[in-house]
């Protein structure tokens, strides 16, 4: 006995093979996207503005003065490429990044009693109109809980001006 094929039945098979075999495909990323060369991404966040009023991390105050930011964000790669962007972190009060004219990042790990960075970059300029790139290797601790980045001002370390989050 011979069964007939439906040409209808035939193409919903082979439409469902073909979305079985595109959902493969898609989903063989496991997680490493474009950043498998550098070794995946351990960390990727937003960056907020600092306000007077924010907390202290890690015994590392905010500015004295509110901040604005357009736009900001922190990469950071199983490797230890740090890479960190800023666009328009300026003074709210005055529309500019002066008096600051260089930044750096920290890389703080666990706990708030834990006051030394696991990792701090060195100094890049910052523009006037508050636009910055750091793109560092880094040597990144074994491990890091609780990791927060602090952008600080002109190449000290006991004040920030931005920090990973949003508002």
């Amino acid at each position: 006995m011979q069964t007939k094929v439906r040409p209808f039945a035939a193409a919903a098979v082979l439409a469902g093979i073909a979305a079985l075999m595109f959902a493969a495909i898609a989903s063989g990323d496991h997680g490493r996207g474009r950043d498998e060369g550098n070794g995946g991404k351990l960390l990727s966040s937003s960056l907020a503005p600092s306000q007077p009023s924010d907390p202290a991390f890690h015994s590392v105050t905010p500015g004295g003065v509110a901040w604005s930011l357009d736009k900001g964000s922190v990469k950071i790669s199983r490797s230890g490429k740090l890479n960190l962007h800023l666009d328009g972190l300026v003074i709210t009060s005055t529309g500019t990044a002066r008096p600051v004219t260089t930044v750096s990042a920290s890389l703080f790990c666990g706990a708030d009693a834990n006051a030394a960075p696991a990792v701090t970059t060195g100094p890049v300029p910052i523009s006037a109109e508050g636009d910055a790139r750091i793109h560092e290797h880094v040597t990144l601790p074994a491990s890091c809980l609780a990791p927060i980045v602090l952008v600080h001002p002109n190449g000290g370390t006991t004040r920030y001006i931005s920090v990973t989050g949003w508002r």
